[in-house]
């Protein structure tokens, strides 16, 4: 029988192919060196860290990041090693540091990542909203809110998908946020500021919900934002078209579950 692919190379010829090869085939060895996961590995990596190309410290955070999945094996020398490449004088390395400082524990990296919210490069600041979202501390939630108001629109997507979907803070601010984002420019952003302003049970949301729902009966998101404006526990069995009438009696009448 023919071993898995990511077993065929060996961790060196992995390194290679991560370092040299094309990029689609180089992040095939770090998700193959990812899953292997050894000591061999980490070392490597961690030696790479060190090399004067900034291409490589970059792939050395890259690798760092999820050693061992789907269970990690080092996870705290992976976050001890990639920490100070946050004060790396390459953008690209720094971008990379963050991405892999969230994959190993996003909580504990909050902290060191949410400075980076008004980095010049919109790339590190894109970094920092995806890195920041179900992040429960309050500094975090800050630091979303203004990147909610990026000049960017992926780092606005990402920050509102952040404190409208993957947090469940709640507070006068954070509503007018997303209220906010109703009506930016990209649909994106609009689309995720719905979805925030209706699982927090903001009748802003209801008439945008009711369209979105027309529009694709199966968006799950969409469905389960308006159970929640609703009222109920979450959207589960419930056919779309009781959703809208409900919506509908909520949006003339005020009623919840008619």
């Amino acid at each position: 029988m023919a071993s898995p692919a990511r077993d065929i190379h060996s961790v060196s010829e992995l390194f290679q192919a991560a370092l040299e090869a094309d990029e689609d085939a180089a992040w095939d060895a770090v998700a193959a060196l990812h899953w292997r996961g050894s000591r061999e590995v980490l070392d490597r990596a961690v030696a790479l860290i060190g090399s004067d190309d900034p291409a490589e410290r970059a792939r050395a955070a890259d690798i760092l990041g999820q050693i061992g999945l789907p269970e990690r094996t080092f996870p705290e020398d992976c976050f001890s090693a990639v920490l100070p490449l946050l004060d790396d004088d390459d953008r690209q390395v720094v971008f990379s540091a963050i991405f892999a400082l969230q994959h190993i524990d996003r909580a504990r990296a909050a902290s060191y990542i949410i400075p980076f919210a008004d980095h010049p490069w919109e790339r590190i600041r894109y970094a920092a909203a995806f890195a920041l979202g179900a992040v429960d501390q309050l500094a975090a939630t800050a630091a979303l809110l203004l990147l909610m108001e990026d000049r960017c629109a992926d780092v606005r997507n990402w920050a509102t998908f952040g404190l409208g979907q993957q947090s469940e803070d709640d507070s006068p601010e954070i509503r007018e946020a997303l209220a906010t984002r109703l009506s930016d420019d990209d649909a994106d952003v609009r689309y995720e500021a719905i979805i925030g302003l209706g699982r927090r049970r903001d009748r802003r949301a209801l008439g945008f919900l009711k369209t979105m729902l027309h529009d694709d009966p199966e968006d799950i998101f969409a469905r389960e934002a308006a159970a929640r404006l609703l009222g109920f526990a979450e959207s589960g069995d419930l056919a779309t078209e009781t959703l809208l009438g409900a919506l509908q009696r909520l949006q003339r009448w005020g009623g919840a579950r008619g």
